[in-house]
């Protein structure tokens, strides 16, 4: 071989493993960057999981759970806490003392997964704050469960998990619907993460629609992580339903410069509405929204 042909062999072999080496970088870093968040719909579809756990249920009759609280008001929370990997599970439950919600839906959380130290997040939540609570798992996560939860101040009356049949490549997603004696009288409350992908999201609207349509005007809170702007069409298609989007006046960012995150009232309930705020907090990728109403 000549020098010529020897020199130019040798620079095909640098340029080649230099391309190669470049490659893997780009792939460690990319799966580097995803470690510690929490799903999301572009990966690969996860197992549902049937593991649905909650405190004891009772009758709500007049007095059920009245030594609760005293509060003529009464004030509903709702926060992604991003499964605990912005901050740990006794940091979340401070913040959320300082909420002082009385009922807390929230999304985005694990139950004993490795990524958050296997901590059954939703039942540590309530033993902290001395809440009942709900812990619906939609799939199977990282060794562990991930979903949705609520916390509440007042018994749980009723449960229910709906599931929603994923479209295309979005991740298994349900809506939890519960029933809280406040004070003695039933309160529906519906808590829903919805997709990032627009398919699967339009599709789990549709079927929340389905769902709360039956009891407005009943008094309901329709709350979550919509991941959606408030012009889109299928947030205004649940305000034709007849509820109000009780965050709409201040319209102020919830995650990412955006405000994604949702209080929704039937009539009764907004035109008793007292208050309504943005919580802002650096313990997850979202700020809390919270609203009080007259109860």
């Amino acid at each position: 071989m000549s020098q010529e042909a020897a020199t130019f062999h040798l620079s095909s072999v640098i340029r080649h493993a230099f391309l190669v080496a470049l490659v893997s970088l780009a792939m460690f870093t990319a799966q580097a960057g995803t470690r510690g968040q929490a799903p999301r719909a572009s990966r690969p579809t996860a197992p549902t999981s049937d593991l649905l756990l909650h405190s004891p249920l009772v009758r709500c009759a007049p007095g059920a759970g009245a030594a609760r609280s005293q509060s003529k008001a009464l004030r509903v929370a709702t926060w992604n806490i991003r499964a605990a990997l912005s901050a740990p599970v006794d940091e979340l439950a401070a913040e959320l003392r300082s909420m002082k919600a009385d009922i807390a839906g929230l999304q985005e959380v694990d139950f004993r997964a490795r990524r958050s130290g296997l901590t059954e997040q939703a039942p540590a939540l309530a033993t902290a704050l001395a809440a009942h609570y709900v812990f619906a798992a939609s799939i199977e996560y990282d060794g562990g469960d991930y979903g949705l939860a609520l916390l509440s101040n007042w018994p749980l009356v009723e449960v229910r998990r709906h599931r929603l049949d994923p479209v295309g490549v979005g991740e298994p997603r349900i809506m939890l619907e519960v029933i809280v004696c406040a004070s003695g009288r039933p309160l529906r409350v519906f808590n829903h993460h919805a997709d990032v992908g627009s398919r699967s999201r339009e599709s789990g609207f549709a079927r929340l629609r389905e769902l709360v349509a039956p009891h407005v005007g009943a008094g309901v809170v329709v709350l979550g992580d919509f991941n959606d702007a408030p012009a889109a069409p299928g947030i205004r298609a649940l305000l034709a339903l007849g509820l109000v989007d009780i965050g709409a006046e201040q319209n102020a960012p919830t995650s990412g410069g955006g405000r994604i995150d949702y209080l929704l009232l039937d009539a009764p309930l907004a035109k008793r509405a007292r208050s309504t705020q943005v919580w802002p907090t650096r313990k997850s990728d979202h700020h809390a929204l919270i609203t009080e109403f007259d109860w």
